[in-house]
């Protein structure tokens, strides 16, 4: 394999990135025999090896796909203005290179066992936080990768967040909601921030942060109440549904939560 394309692949392992490593499994053009490779991060942007004029617009969609679905896929082009006459249709095989999803979930309470189990079997590595021994230990959370017993702003001060970081707050109370989200806030790269509670309670602890200088655009990031409206009530009705509005961050971006920050001050004045 090409050294440079290597050296490419290992940068977009180590920032984080994602990608798509492109392989030509037939005879294809002449510029692009059997067994040339490319790779091509998440912008469409051709990170290493090499592509025919037009072509890499055309697999802007395909990549696209194949990086939502995370599930490499072979693509036959037939029909591409850059094959020349005499030139066999253009098969190629795209497999995604995406990061490895860090979930922390602050507070190790009940809610917190059965999104541990699927965190897991979502290939998570998943950090448990609290500051009660009796609730941070491996036995309580066999599965988790990490379980740390400490206070939650200290324990926050020393993590960093990616683009690939996953935070759920499911703590005990009110103050211990707030100062997680006060830590969790001041690192923006974080692919997903949710906080659990009722509208008065996200409104009080809200109003609170607005007072210590949270600016509305920051706190728009916090997707709360958590999880997707789809009637939960028991603790594994309720990681299901924190689950399911990862896995739609994940696939589609940043989507409206189903109450906004704005609205819930709003309603409970």
């Amino acid at each position: 394999m090409n050294p440079d394309l290597i050296q490419k692949m290992n940068t977009l392992t180590q920032t984080k990135e994602s990608g798509v490593l492109g392989t030509v499994i037939t005879r294809g053009t002449k510029d692009l025999p059997c067994g040339s490779k490319f790779l091509v991060n998440s912008k469409g942007e051709l990170l290493a090896g090499e592509l025919p004029e037009g072509l890499l617009s055309l697999l802007h969609e395909p990549i696209q796909k194949v990086l939502r679905q995370r599930e490499a896929e072979r693509l036959l082009i037939g029909s591409d203005p850059s094959l020349e006459r005499g030139d066999s249709p253009l098969e190629l095989f795209l497999d995604p290179i995406t990061p490895t999803h860090r979930l922390i979930i602050l507070g190790g309470g009940h809610i917190a066992l059965p999104l541990v189990q699927m965190g897991k079997l979502l290939h998570y590595e998943v950090t448990v936080i609290d500051d009660r021994p009796s609730f941070a230990n491996k036995g309580r959370f066999p599965e988790a990768d990490q379980v740390i017993c400490q206070d939650f702003r200290s324990a926050l001060q020393e993590l960093t967040f990616d683009k690939s970081t996953y935070v759920i707050v499911v703590t005990r109370g009110h103050r211990y909601d707030q100062t997680c989200l006060e830590e969790a806030l001041k690192q923006p790269q974080a692919a997903y921030l949710g906080m659990i509670g009722s509208r008065r309670k996200v409104a009080t602890i809200v109003s609170n942060l607005r007072e210590n200088g949270y600016s509305q655009v920051v706190l728009d990031r916090v997707y709360t109440p958590i999880g997707l409206d789809i009637g939960a009530q028991t603790p594994e009705e309720i990681a299901i549904s924190i689950m399911a509005e990862m896995i739609m961050v994940d696939r589609y971006g940043r989507m409206d939560a189903t109450w906004t920050i704005k609205s819930l001050s709003q309603s409970v004045n």
